[in-house]
């Protein structure tokens, strides 16, 4: 009975072993996630803003770009 015992007990501290092995790897490859998250969140953002200001963002363009034909029919 002790033999099993002691099997068992050997069996499942290697079973632990793996588990805080791979748990340890997959919070290790999780930062790279976290990366992807931030910069999805970014595009989410700038892509709301772009909608919520797309006019005056369309007006500003615009008038750069007169002012720039205007500077380059000088020359």
């Amino acid at each position: 009975m002790k033999k099993l015992t002691n099997k068992a007990v050997s069996l499942t501290n290697k079973v632990i072993t793996g588990i805080k092995k791979t748990a340890a790897g997959f919070i290790k490859n999780e930062a790279g996630e976290t990366n992807l998250v931030a910069i999805l969140l970014i595009i989410v953002v700038t892509v709301a803003l772009v909608a919520i200001f797309k006019d005056k963002i369309t007006d500003l363009v615009n008038t750069i770009f007169d002012k720039i034909g205007k500077e380059v029919a000088k020359i």
